[in-house]
């Protein structure tokens, strides 16, 4: 019952106060005034395709040599301030609670003009890290903040639908080509009859090159999605 729930939330926020995804000042649940006036959210236009800023919509330099694969992926905020510690927090110092205030954002942009191409989607898949990978951090942040998106919005959550089977190392200080190459295959559909037909929507916590997100919509693609949209919080333009 949710008088229940809200009662045992206001225990575990007495025990546990609410900090600042970004800072962790205590008292603020999701993000201090501060902080959330530090975050630096894409604005249009953006590519048709890759949703990455450029000066009139239509599609960008990459996406006209090389298209991603997701029919359209967008982020709602740079990599940057803000945003940049909360996901280092979240991910890299093991602060799982930091979560829902990154999956807020997906929530505010979801109802933007940004994101009208994705709401073709009727499911919700996170990129899955490897099973390895996730004991070592005690959880996968890109699940974490696709539960609670789809919680907040109503959309169907394919839990444990896309896992991957293969772990190099990770993706950062790489290349285009060695990230291409280090998630290549990395993918599989467990169930392929769960995506058969259905127009996947890929939620990730950040977004480079999109290797990774290439990848794992190539898998659900093979499996039989019909089509497959990507989005994610922050997207880090790569030099």
């Amino acid at each position: 019952m949710r008088w229940l729930e809200a009662a045992w939330q206001e225990v575990l926020d007495a025990l546990y106060p609410p900090r600042c995804a970004a800072c962790a000042i205590t008292g603020s649940k999701g993000w201090c005034e501060q902080c959330l006036n530090d975050i630096e959210y894409v604005d249009q236009p953006v590519c048709i395709r890759c949703g990455s800023p450029v000066a009139v919509e239509k599609f960008c330099a990459s996406c006209r040599a090389h298209p991603i694969v997701p029919e359209a992926l967008r982020a709602v905020a740079h990599y940057r301030g803000a945003v940049r510690r909360a996901i280092h927090r979240c991910k890299y110092e093991h602060r799982p609670t930091g979560a829902p205030a990154l999956a807020e954002l997906l929530v505010h942009g979801w109802y933007t003009p940004l994101t009208a191409p994705l709401r073709a989607a009727d499911a919700v898949i996170p990129v899955p890290i490897h099973p390895g990978r996730e004991r070592e951090r005690g959880f996968n942040q890109s699940a974490l903040i696709a539960s609670h998106f789809c919680r907040r919005i109503g959309m169907e959550y394919l839990k444990g639908a896309l896992e991957r089977t293969v772990y190099r190392q990770p993706q950062v200080g790489l290349d285009v080509a060695q990230r291409r190459q280090n998630v290549a295959g990395a993918f599989q559909v467990v169930n392929p009859s769960t995506v058969a037909g259905r127009s996947v929507l890929l939620i990730d916590d950040v977004w480079t090159t999109g290797s990774t997100l290439n990848e794992a919509a190539l898998a659900l693609l093979s499996a039989g999605a019909s089509r497959v949209f990507a989005y994610t919080v922050a997207h880090e333009s790569f030099d």
